[in-house]
């Protein structure tokens, strides 16, 4: 009997001589640094959509937007300024 396949490649991009690859593998969406043999996993989510943004990130397509907390933070600095 055959065996199915669980892995897909959504995406790869050559990134200052290695190359990044954006995959997804039984739930788990991944992002791994590829450079000759050597793979190293750098992101690992369940999430889909957190997991492509963070992939559009790590490939230069968009910045990270700053978090919640980081931005509260952000806004309470500015607040104590102004006083």
């Amino acid at each position: 009997m055959a065996q199915a396949i669980h892995k897909f490649v959504l995406g790869n991009k050559e990134l200052e001589g290695k190359t990044a690859e954006f995959q997804y593998d039984r739930g788990w969406y991944s992002i791994a640094d590829i450079q000759g043999e050597e793979r190293k996993i750098v992101y690992k989510s369940r999430n889909a959509q957190e997991a492509y943004t963070k992939w559009n990130v790590y490939i230069g397509r968009k910045k990270e937007r700053p978090q919640q907390e980081e931005r509260k933070r952000e806004h309470f600095a500015q607040e104590k300024k102004k006083k």
